[in-house]
Formats: structure tokens, C-alpha cells, sequence
């Protein structure tokens, strides 16, 4: 162990991922699908002797910079280890190519959930269930970096300000020994409570009535909010509605990282306090009432305002599939098309593709803009306005505004702003390749907010499997930026910064 820890974070890494490779591994020698096994196994292997190989290598290396070793290596870690994720899947499925399998795996890792794969089928249960394992770790993994990594150097949401972290993280070292020792210890407070609340969501949805593979894939996928099916969405689970209730509960995790505990009598109510949690209710009920009445109008214009059940479906398809956009997670209700169906109306794609671009809380396996940095913005708005009329004025601070620090609304407006700009700049790349506005637009919100499913909101006969290469290349860009944030990229290029 002691040795181990010598190693460099991302020989770790390698050796977390091999280590992986056991899970398809047991799974396929389960299903006697020995090819697969075999595939696993021996690429697991492999990959575990690189990682010692790289750790005995480079254990003695001692950085000079701390800030800047940590967040390369976690730039590095969302490039390469894709490669490694990828090869099994390559060999596995010959048509998708080495290209095609990297493009998952980085999808799976950053928690997109984008897939080439159109229906259930094309792939076995067991690479349906690597994908759901690798979006799981991915979570995990940005979990861990935003609290060990990114909060230390104020960045990845905490920028704005956000004191309720130091509790989670302790002593803030700036040495490369201090942050690996911080590392161990997030991991330690965080992946059993991950594991925990994963293992509860997957028998709650056995328990309504999903068979246990497709439990613990929709469970993975809701804690990690990858979206991550191996039936097609939740419109091939059997859970029905008590699984999308149960989903929706646990999709809350995305929204404060406060929850993501087991005190409850504290947590609970700072929870509540938490003014991401409020801005989520605004959000969430405020577009699912205009949802309403949009459908409402639309069933009352062809006779079918009167159908009460179809009407109660037609809220709750749109509260729950709000709510995932908005978390990032881009599952589907079940009652979502319901509701097109009352109203005859087409799918408001341009509203979800908004709720993406909110995204969830910080320090959450959420993307997106994320709703601290947004109440920053609301907050600092509020009181201009409030100046212009009264200029001598002193504005109340309520329970959401100590969180926020003196500089976190202009910090808020920079990311704002380099986010759209990173759009833009995306949008220009896919349309060199030959697609068009709508769904260059498309493509690039569901890249930068890594919510895959999205890519249909506006067109719905785009798919992954259409795109070229070039335009993957471009994607897998904006998915790892879109998962690391524009404001780290410039922190690690930035001599001034990690100096």
C-alpha cells in the first residue's frame, strides 16, 4: 500500500481501470459469453501491468507545482484513459473501430451519455454494462476532483463562493503529498455514500418491477447522470412510473452536494437552505406549468382538454423530464410523449436544450452553466436594478447570499461568457464538417453540457452514428470540456494562476 501510494495519480488511475475490466469479466462468464470474458480479462491484465510499469517508473518524480500536476493530470486522465477504456470494446465490436469505441468510452467517462449504438440490441448486455460502469466511475471521479482538486484552487463552481465545502475537505495543503492525502480522504467520505445510494436506487427499482441488469444500469446512470440505458431509455424499463419517481429522487443529488450524505437531520435542512435547491423548484415548476398550458392550448384546439388522466400524465412527463434535462441526466419520461400526444403539438426541444444549459449544483456529477453561478448572476442583477431606483439603498442579504463571495457575480459573468463562447466555437467546428445550424446547435449544447440524449431536441433524425470522424473529434472536445470547464483549462495554461 505504501508503495501504491508513491505511484503518480494517473498510474492509479490505469490500475482503477483494469481493475474494472473484472466486472464485465464476471458478468459474461455468468451469461457464458466466454469471448467477452476472455476480452476483459486479458485486456484488464494488460493494462494492470502498464499501470506498475508507469508507477514503479515515475514513483520518485516529484513535481514542482502541485496545482498544476493535479489539474494535468486530470486533463490527461479524460484523454487517455478512454484509449484504455475503449480497447475491449473495439475488439469486441469490429464495425465500430477504434475511433468509434474512443468516442464512447470518452462520452461514458465525462458522464455524456452520447452512443452510436441506435437500439438495445446492437451490443451485448455486457457492453451495455461496461458503458453504465465506466459513466458510474466517471461521476465518481469528478466527485472526488471537485472536492480534493478543483475546490482548493477555487475553481469548478466554488470560484463564486461556497464555504460549506470545507467541511468535506479539511486542511487545504498545497504540496503534492497534502492533495494526494486529500485525495484518499474524499474518496473515503464519498464513494461509500455514492456506492450506498446507487445500491438503494437499484432495489427500489427492482422492486417496481425492473429486472436487476437493467436496475443497476438506470441506477449507475441516474447517480452519475450519464443516461446511460441498455434498453433504450426508461420507455423499455418495466418500472413505470414508481421507477421514475424513484429516479427523480435521486436525481436531487445533482442539485446540492449537500445531499450526497447520510446525516440527514443536518444536511436535510441546509439542503432546503441551499439556493440551487430553490432555483431548481423555480425552474422546474415554472417551465412545467408553461408546459402545461402550451399543451393545455394544443389539446383544447382538437376536443382533448377534457381527458383528466391524460392531462396528470402530462405534468408529470414534463416535471420529470425537466428535471433530468436539468440535471444533465437527459432520461425521458415515459408520460413525455403523453403529453405531445394530448396536445397534437411538437416537442418544445428548445426549452430542454435551456434546462441543460442551467445545469445542476456544483461539485455534482452535473454540467452545464450550474444554478450557484446563476443565483450569483440573479443576485448581482437584482441589486442594479434595486440601485437605479434607490442608490443609497442597503440590499437584504438572505440565507443564499453569504454563500456568495464579493468578485462571484463577475466571476460568474466570465464563465457565462466563456461558455457561449465555447459554443459558438463549436458550433463553427461541426458546421465545417458539413452539418447545419440546428444541428450544430444541438450537438454542441449536448457536448458542453454533457447531456447526450439532448442532440435530438431539435432535430429528431439526427443521431450519433450519422456523424463523421471530424465531427466526433470535435465532440469529444467539447465533452471534456465541457466535463473539466473552460475556467480549469485557462487556470492550467495560465503561468499566473498555479505560480
Amino acid at each position: 500500500m505504501t508503495t501504491l501510494r508513491q505511484f503518480p495519480t494517473l498510474a492509479v488511475l490505469i490500475l482503477i481501470a483494469a481493475g474494472l475490466m473484472l466486472v464485465p469479466v464476471l458478468h459474461a462468464a455468468q451469461a457464458e459469453d466466454w469471448l467477452t470474458a476472455r476480452t476483459f480479462l486479458y485486456h484488464g491484465v494488460f493494462f494492470a501491468v502498464i499501470g506498475i510499469i508507469v508507477g514503479l517508473a515515475l514513483a520518485n518524480r516529484k513535481p514542482r507545482i502541485a496545482a498544476r500536476y493535479h489539474l494535468t493530470t486530470v486533463l490527461v486522465a479524460y484523454v487517455v484513459l478512454p484509449v484504455l477504456l475503449a480497447a475491449p470494446m473495439a475488439h469486441l465490436v469490429p464495425a465500430l473501430g477504434m475511433s468509434g469505441a474512443y468516442f464512447e468510452m470518452v462520452s461514458s467517462f465525462t458522464t455524456t451519455g452520447a452512443s452510436l449504438f441506435n437500439g438495445p440490441r446492437q451490443v451485448s448486455d455486457t457492453l451495455h454494462l461496461w458503458r453504465a460502469l465506466v459513466g458510474w466511475s466517471g461521476g465518481l471521479f469528478i466527485l472526488v476532483v471537485a472536492f480534493a482538486v478543483l475546490a482548493p484552487l477555487n475553481l469548478g463552481g466554488f470560484e463564486v463562493g461556497e464555504g460549506g465545502a470545507g467541511q468535506l475537505l479539511g486542511r487545504r495543503g498545497g504540496s503534492v503529498e497534502e492533495v494526494s492525502a486529500r485525495l484518499i480522504r474524499v474518496t473515503r467520505r464519498i464513494a461509500p455514500v455514492y456506492g450506498a445510494f446507487t445500491a438503494l436506487l437499484s432495489l427500489m427499482l427492482i422492486l417496481a418491477g425492473d429486472r436487476p441488469f437493467v436496475a443497476i444500469c438506470h441506477a449507475m446512470s441516474t447517480l452519475s447522470t450519464s443516461g446511460i440505458s441498455p434498453v433504450g431509455g426508461l420507455r423499455g424499463a418495466q418500472s413505470g412510473l414508481l421507477g421514475e419517481m424513484a429516479i427523480a429522487v435521486f436525481l436531487m443529488l445533482a442539485i446540492s452536494y449537500r445531499w450526497m450524505s447520510l446525516n440527514v437531520r443536518r444536511d436535510w435542512r441546509l439542503g432546503l437552505e441551499d439556493p440551487q435547491v430553490r432555483l431548481m423548484l423555480i425552474a422546474v415548476l415554472g417551465v412545467t406549468a408553461v408546459l402545461f398550458l402550451r399543451s393545455f392550448i394544443g389539446a383544447t384546439e382538437i376536443d382533448r382538454q377534457d381527458n383528466l388522466v391524460a392531462a396528470v400524465r402530462a405534468v408529470w412527463g414534463g416535471l420529470f423530464t425537466v428535471l433530468s434535462f436539468l440535471t444533465t441526466t437527459g432520461f425521458e419520461s415515459r408520460d413525455w410523449l403523453t403529453m405531445q400526444i394530448w396536445s397534437g403539438l411538437p416537442e418544445p426541444g428548445v426549452i430542454l436544450l435551456g434546462a441543460a444549459v442551467m445545469g445542476g449544483g456544483i461539485a455534482t456529477t452535473a454540467g452545464g452553466v450550474k444554478l450557484l453561478r446563476l443565483f450569483a448572476l440573479y443576485r448581482h442583477g437584482l441589486r442594479e436594478m434595486e440601485t437605479l431606483v434607490h442608490p443609497s439603498s442597503v440590499m437584504a442579504r438572505g440565507t443564499g447570499d453569504s454563500l456568495i463571495t464579493v468578485r462571484g457575480a463577475r466571476v460568474a459573468f466570465v464563465f457565462l461568457m466563456l461558455f457561449l463562447a465555447s459554443i459558438a466555437l463549436m458550433m463553427l467546428g461541426l458546421a465545417a464538417t458539413g452539418l447545419g445550424f440546428e444541428q450544430s446547435l444541438s450537438l454542441a449544447i449536448s457536448s458542453l453540457t454533457t447531456t447526450g440524449p439532448a442532440v435530438a431536441s431539435l432535430d429528431q433524425d439526427l443521431r450519433y452514428d450519422m456523424l463523421g470522424d471530424a465531427a466526433r473529434a470535435v465532440l469529444c472536445v467539447g465533452m471534456i470540456v465541457g466535463r473539466i470547464e473552460a475556467l480549469v483549462l485557462i487556470a492550467l495554461f495560465n503561468p499566473s494562476f498555479w505560480r
